[in-house]
C-alpha cells in the first residue's frame, strides 16, 4: 500500500503536499503590529518539517492533526472537497489497497503575507514530474493557515488549473495503451481497443464494457493534446447517450484522468481515474472519487491485460 507526496486523498490530494514547503509563523508579539519575519519562519519551517514527517510515515491521523476541523480544498478543476471527509475516505481506500502512489511534486514558495498575526497567506508554484513523456504539470496554489492556541494549521488551499509543459511528443507517453486489452473484476467485463489517430495526433479507444447487472455498453474516447490549454484531454460518448470529458496529467507510472459528464438522464458526474502501467501487458485501473450530483458513487478497481500487441 503506496502513500506518497499527494497522498491521493481524493482529492485532498495535491492540497496536502503543496504545503511541506513553506516559509513560517512564529508566536508574534501580541502588541506588535507585525509579526517578526525571522521568528515566523522558523516555527512555520518547523511545522511543515513535522506535517512532511506525518506524509512519509503515511499517518493520515498525524496528517489530519494540521488541518483545521472545517478546512476545504479546491483543485484545478474548481472542485471543492471538505478536508475531513476526504481523509476519512482515504482510510477506507487505503483499507481495500487502491494504488494511492504518486510522485512528491517540487515546490516553491513564491510569498507568504501576514493578514494579522494569527493569519498566514502562501503563494507559491508547484511542478509535478512527468515520465518519460517530457510533460511535467505545473500550475499555482495558495494556502491559508490560522493559528489557533499556540499552534499553525491549514485552513484552506485553492489550486490553479494545472498547466503542462509543452513536448515534441505530448502523447509519447501514452503509446503504451495502444493495442487490445481486456480486464475483469466484481462489478464489470471491460474490453478496450487502442489505436493512434492519423499522424499520431490522437489516441482512439473503443470500449465493450459488460457490467455484472445491468445492460452492456459502448463507448468511444479520443485522447489528444489541446494546444491552447497545454494539456492532454479527452472526450468520451457511450451508446446509452452519456458523455464525459477528461484532463490527463502524469505522475510517474500513473496516470491521472480527473473526469466530469452527463449521464443520459442529465444527471452531472465525475470522477477520478488512475492509470497505473505495471509493464508492458498490465495496467491497474482504478475509479475513485465517483459522485453523481454530487452524491458518492460506486469505487471500482480493475486489472487489465494486454491480448494484442500494438501495430
Amino acid at each position: 500500500m503506496r502513500l506518497q507526496s499527494v497522498l491521493y486523498l481524493p482529492l485532498v490530494v495535491a492540497a496536502v503536499t503543496v504545503f511541506t514547503s513553506v516559509g513560517s509563523a512564529a508566536e508574534p508579539d501580541s502588541a506588535a503590529a507585525a509579526p517578526s519575519a525571522s521568528g515566523d519562519e522558523q516555527v512555520l519551517r518547523r511545522t511543515a518539517d513535522e506535517y512532511r514527517a506525518a506524509l512519509s510515515k503515511k499517518d493520515i491521523d498525524a496528517v489530519e492533526a494540521f488541518w483545521l476541523p472545517d478546512a476545504d480544498y479546491v483543485d484545478q478543476l474548481g472542485r471543492v472537497y471538505r478536508t475531513r471527509l476526504a481523509l476519512d475516505r482515504a482510510r477506507r481506500l487505503f483499507q481495500e489497497d487502491v494504488n494511492l502512489a504518486h510522485l512528491s511534486p517540487k515546490m516553491e514558495t513564491v510569498a507568504i503575507r501576514f493578514v494579522t498575526p494569527d493569519v498566514a497567506i502562501e503563494d507559491g508554484d508547484f511542478e509535478r514530474p512527468g515520465a518519460e513523456t517530457g510533460l511535467s504539470p505545473h500550475g499555482r496554489y495558495t494556502t491559508v493557515w490560522v493559528k489557533r492556541e499556540g499552534k499553525w494549521l491549514i485552513d484552506g488551499v485553492r489550486e490553479s488549473p494545472i498547466r503542462a509543459g509543452i513536448a515534441a511528443e505530448p502523447l509519447k507517453g501514452l503509446s503504451w495503451l495502444i493495442g487490445d486489452w481486456v480486464a475483469e473484476g466484481p462489478q464489470a467485463k471491460v474490453a478496450v481497443a487502442c489505436t493512434w489517430g492519423p499522424e499520431k495526433s490522437c489516441v482512439i479507444s473503443r470500449m465493450k464494457i459488460e457490467p455484472k447487472e445491468g445492460k452492456p455498453m459502448e463507448a468511444t474516447q479520443l485522447i489528444g493534446w489541446d494546444p491552447g490549454q497545454q494539456r492532454i484531454r479527452s472526450l468520451m460518448f457511450d451508446s446509452r447517450g452519456g458523455f464525459t470529458e477528461g484532463v490527463w496529467t502524469n505522475e510517474g507510472d500513473t496516470w491521472v484522468v480527473r473526469t466530469t459528464g452527463t449521464l443520459p438522464d442529465g444527471r452531472r458526474a465525475s470522477a477520478t481515474k488512475l492509470f497505473s502501467h505495471v509493464d508492458d501487458d498490465t495496467v491497474i485501473w482504478e475509479s475513485i472519487d465517483d459522485e453523481v450530483e454530487g452524491k458518492p458513487g460506486l469505487d471500482m478497481r480493475l486489472k487489465a491485460t494486454r491480448v494484442k500487441a500494438k501495430q
